[in-house]
């Protein structure tokens, strides 16, 4: 590509960006938490190696990347950084954000109250996002949420694209109905990118549900998008990138789509003590939820290596390994796909990064609530980092606008 090509796409605007021609690049952050902090500490590294990789010591993130999307405190993370900030500022704010999130000020009514203050996680988003919505926030780059809606019993993707489906509200009311002070259907463009974001980080339990307002006088009840089989949004998020009806309809193909996915530390939900004991249903209830939402995020890991390119394949489980030589024979590669995570199992981290944990160090590592774990989490994800993410991962064909 000629200089005068580059330069042109850089001056484009963020939406013309998102339709420009040539390869494009997904950013996807899981929810988890304040084991956020694991995948903070991936994307300062994975920040840091793309300077480093283009000599572009100002690189952020957001120039790099074409999409960044995120489920729960991964959408929170995708906001800021499709908002402009740099890993080290999403860091700060995680530091700042965290404690304040999941601290208990107050005695809370268990089973009928959440754990925490929603107002707390309101007033917080709102000073961070400020009233911008999604269609006129000083975005950089492309920027995807995902929520759980209640009362439909569906999974929402929200995303800043132009071109969305209900983008500009209900397209049937608006080939119907030329008077758009008639229409009923609440524009996506017009959500507040705080109650967005808030929506998709409303874990049950731990924060109340969000209402936003979806059609005239009729609100929509949200929470956390890990509660739909996206808590690790990578491959919806491909589906974003490809299908028509979310509005980006990029190429497939290894040289055309980048999927980039940074875990929190997901743990194997085990329970081996359970062989020889009775447990009580509430508890068999509960881990099978999350034991669902780790299963999901593998099959979303195993689909992407299996259908896609992975330079540094992520191991999926003793019996299927990591898919080397396994695409189908019909098959070319749909994308260049990386995964990127510290998973916070014993044996895991043992062999990776030398720590030997304690049972009850890991019990408590591996919570979603404990605030004064960001700091050790944030050490773990940084070695884990350090080890994982390589330069040439990013291959020529995805070097970012301007070389």
């Amino acid at each position: 590509m000629s200089n005068s090509a580059e330069n042109l796409r850089i001056a484009l605007s963020w939406p013309d960006r998102l339709f420009s021609p040539g390869p494009k690049r997904i950013l996807s952050i899981d929810g988890g938490g304040v084991r956020g902090a694991v995948a903070i500490a991936f994307l300062k590294e994975l920040e840091h190696v793309l300077q480093t990789r283009y000599g572009r010591p100002t690189l952020r993130l957001c120039d790099y990347f074409d999409l960044i999307g995120g489920t729960s405190v991964g959408a929170i993370l995708a906001a800021g950084l499709a908002l402009g900030a740099s890993a080290e500022e999403a860091a700060q704010d995680f530091r700042y954000m965290g404690p304040r999130l999941f601290r208990q000020y107050l005695p809370r009514l268990p089973l009928f109250q959440a754990r925490f203050d929603p107002k707390r996680i309101e007033h917080l988003l709102r000073e961070q996002f400020g009233a911008q919505t999604l269609g006129n926030a000083a975005w950089k780059t492309g920027f995807a949420a995902i929520a759980k809606r209640v009362d439909t019993g569906s999974s929402w993707v929200l995303t800043n694209c132009p071109k969305a489906r209900y983008w500009g509200g209900d397209p049937y009311e608006i080939a119907s109905e030329p008077d758009r002070t008639k229409h009923r259907v609440t524009p996506n463009r017009d959500y507040e990118l705080a109650k967005v974001v808030q929506s998709s980080a409303a874990a049950p339990v731990y924060f109340d549900l969000v209402s936003i307002e979806v059609s005239k006088g009729e609100a929509g009840v949200f929470f956390d998008g890990a509660m739909t089989p996206h808590g690790n949004p990578a491959l919806q998020l491909a589906k974003v990138a490809l299908i028509p009806a979310y509005g980006f309809s990029w190429a497939p193909g290894k040289d055309e789509l980048l999927i980039v996915s940074v875990g929190t530390g997901g743990p194997r939900p085990k329970k081996p003590g359970w062989v020889k004991r009775p447990v009580a249903s509430i508890w068999k209830a509960l881990h099978a939820l999350v034991s669902i939402a780790y299963d999901t995020s593998q099959l979303a890991i195993s689909m992407l290596q299996w259908l896609g390119h992975s330079p540094q394949p992520w191991h999926i489980n003793s019996e299927e390994a990591d898919h080397a030589g396994a695409a189908p024979a019909f098959h070319r590669p749909l994308w260049t796909f990386l995964r990127y995570d510290s998973p916070l199992q014993q044996d895991w981290l043992k062999t990776h990064i030398g720590r030997d944990y304690s049972d009850r160090e890991i019990a408590v590592l591996q919570r979603l609530d404990d605030e004064k774990q960001i700091e050790p989490l944030f050490d773990i994800g940084t070695q884990a980092a350090r080890l994982q993410i390589r330069p040439e991962h990013f291959e020529d064909v995805f070097a970012p606008p301007g070389g």
